[in-house]
């Protein structure tokens, strides 16, 4: 991870350019499903191979069981279970017990990344809000955009274990350089403080709310109106701050999760014991017992689906875990730090550093010579 004041001289890459390679596959070009499927990083194939090899070996071990270790009473006793699992595999209608807990686990996933924090707005607006070529500027921009960043780091170590491993406690903060000796010490009280009950991130915000109390109080605004306006702003980021770490501490029931991986796997228990042993003499029928004592294909690919959601529905409770699937808090971070620094540069920049003389620039000689 990158140190907050050493991404000055880098080279800016904001979230926008980082997305270019991540795009969705082109669904018209020949053969891009057979991509998509076959593609191994990221796969449901990953998730789930474990889970279908103990399938395979439990299978293998009850056909071994039955056809080689019991006796004739107990293959009798094996090959009753086994029609009475037969009789009653698809007596549950498991699909739509799982369709509920999948629906429920993407919905709350949606709600998460919608309210998720952003940056931008709010160090664009203050950089562009205070008045120009003030001495003092490129300081308050720089203060006000690092403890908007703080503060999108604290939420975020709260829900995120990634982050937490990154950034254990503010002592790792303050060595990467986000964090000074007296914002530490501050922060580190209000933990420690038992009858201090203030989360983290709202202490930073609070930070952001006085300074822009005290540029507004020694009339660094360019308009008055902007005041309110960008504590507006603060306060949404605020919102969306404790929108997130009440999705991210207040997570879907242990009930209903539980249950989903009870019915899945209580399926695939069914599904080991439910075949078709009966044997009419006929050759073709039992070259068929064969077949399907060694390949279970159909109850397996039922099992390998249900699943494959359940799987997916866990991966969508906690998207800011360690899966590959989850959404990469550390690359996120990396952005948002990128993109302030940006941000911040814009205070003490001018089109004409990037462009020379432009051809509005006549003009706005001529305004001031009227004024």
């Amino acid at each position: 991870m990158m140190h907050y004041e050493r991404s000055k001289s880098q080279v800016f890459q904001v979230p926008s350019a980082l997305a270019v390679a991540q795009t969705a596959p082109d669904a018209n070009r020949f053969g891009e499903c057979i991509c998509i499927l076959t593609r191994w990083k990221g796969s449901i194939y990953k998730l789930v191979w474990r889970n279908l090899l103990l399938y395979y070996a439990l299978y293998y071990m009850l056909t071994i069981l039955h056809k080689f270790i019991l006796d004739e009473d107990g293959k009798k006793t094996f090959v009753a279970l086994a029609k009475y699992c037969s009789r009653n595999e698809n007596s549950f209608n498991f699909m739509i017990m799982l369709g509920f807990f999948t629906s429920t686990a993407m919905q709350r996933l949606f709600s998460m990344q919608t309210m998720m924090p952003g940056t931008a707005k709010v160090i664009g607006c203050f950089t562009l809000a205070i008045k120009p070529n003030m001495p003092e500027g490129p300081f308050i921009v720089e203060q006000f955009a690092r403890w908007t960043v703080i503060a999108w780091i604290l939420t975020f170590r709260l829900v995120s274990k990634p982050l937490r491993d990154l950034y254990p406690d503010m002592f790792s903060l303050q060595t990467a350089g986000i964090l000074r000796d007296k914002e530490r010490l501050i922060l580190e009280r209000v933990e420690a403080d038992a009858e201090n009950s203030t989360p983290r991130p709202l202490v930073a915000i609070d930070w952001m709310l006085l300074l822009l109390k005290e540029t507004s109080t020694h009339n660094r605004f360019a308009e008055k109106s902007s005041h309110l306006k960008l504590v507006e702003a603060v306060l949404a980021f605020k919102k969306s701050c404790g929108n997130t770490i009440k999705f991210g501490t207040h997570n879907i029931p242990h009930a209903l999760i539980q249950a989903a991986i009870i019915m899945v796997y209580a399926f695939g228990l069914l599904t080991l014991m439910a075949r078709n042993l009966e044997d009419d003499g006929d050759e073709d029928n039992h070259l068929a017992n064969n077949i399907i004592s060694y390949f279970p294909i159909l109850p397996s690919m039922q099992f390998f689906i249900f699943l494959a959601w359940l799987k997916f529905g866990r991966a969508a409770v906690n998207p800011f875990g360690t899966d590959e699937t989850d959404i990469d808090i550390k690359r996120l971070l990396k952005t948002h730090i990128q993109d302030s620094l940006r941000l911040t540069r814009l205070y003490t920049q001018n089109l004409e550093d990037f462009f020379g003389t432009m051809p509005q620039h006549q003009y706005n000689e001529t305004d001031v010579v009227h004024l």
